[in-house]
């Protein structure tokens, strides 16, 4: 049928000179093909290839962040060694790890793991030319503090000013706790030519000004919920340091294992 047979059929219907049932005009309707089997899965992926590898990265990444924090060991003690002076910022730089396990031989095993893990995190606040890497430095200082879990400090005399404001009384004073001791100053605790640099193998290399101080908080803190239990094991792993006593043990392949731990580890020996 013609374009103008199917006008004329048009206006006929239009003025009810015919009915439907009598047109000839039928719409044209394409086919429809089932597919099946490996089409259909083809034909899926040709139209959802994008969604489909998506789906997967995402998926992949959850798994693996997922399987990192089941892994992470958690730590008995968290501490922020902050420090401002780029000569001494790039001194404590390689010397994290050892830090870290002199800290392990001081710090008892609060979470009754059998052995001793601390987190010791290193921000470096000297001047940077990448804006956004000092911002992210000050908001891990920042957000550390805020947070609570952080109360035992690894400071420069620069980095402890950032940390306070200036306000030193910010910390607690340690000459009040410990009035005879000479590596005790005020609000730090000198680390050169102490046991502790001894065992962080840094009693030689470690600068002058770089010293621990922990943070003051109270009851009355908005996050004394952690703060509070934060600054107590602070305040005992100090004690530690200044008394000379280890409250973990080294075994032959260098774990560190609470005190606890060692007379279970000789009795499964024997």
């Amino acid at each position: 049928m013609s374009y103008q047979d199917d006008k004329r059929e048009l206006l006929k219907l239009k003025q009810g000179i015919i009915d439907e049932s009598e047109s000839e005009i039928h719409e044209e309707e394409k086919p429809v093909y089932e597919l099946h089997g490996f089409k259909k899965v083809e034909n899926f992926f040709y139209h959802y290839k994008w969604y489909v590898v998506a789906g997967v990265f995402f998926a992949a990444v959850a798994v693996f962040l997922a399987v990192s924090l089941l892994q992470k060991e958690q730590g008995d003690l968290r501490v922020l060694m902050v420090t401002k002076d780029k000569d001494i910022a790039a001194n404590v730089q390689y010397k994290t790890q050892e830090i870290e396990q002199a800290f392990e031989l001081y710090c008892p095993d609060y979470d009754n793991s059998g052995y001793i893990h601390v987190d010791v995190y290193n921000v470096d606040l000297s001047e940077n030319p990448d804006p956004q890497y000092s911002l992210a430095a000050v908001t891990k200082v920042t957000s550390e503090i805020m947070y609570g879990e952080a109360q035992l400090f690894v400071v420069d005399s620069a980095g402890a000013e950032a940390v306070t404001n200036g306000q030193l009384s910010q910390f607690v004073d340690l000459s009040e706790l410990y009035p005879d001791t000479d590596c005790i100053n005020g609000v730090f605790l000198h680390i050169k030519d102490s046991g502790f640099a001894v065992n962080a193998q840094y009693y030689e290399a470690c600068p002058d000004d770089l010293y621990m101080a922990v943070r003051r908080v109270s009851q009355e803190d908005q996050n004394s919920d952690r703060a509070v239990p934060a600054q107590k094991k602070a305040l005992e792993v100090i004690d530690n340091i200044v008394n000379g006593y280890y409250a973990g043990w080294v075994d032959d392949s260098g774990r560190i294992y609470g005190i606890g731990g060692k007379e279970e580890f000789y009795a499964n020996e024997t």
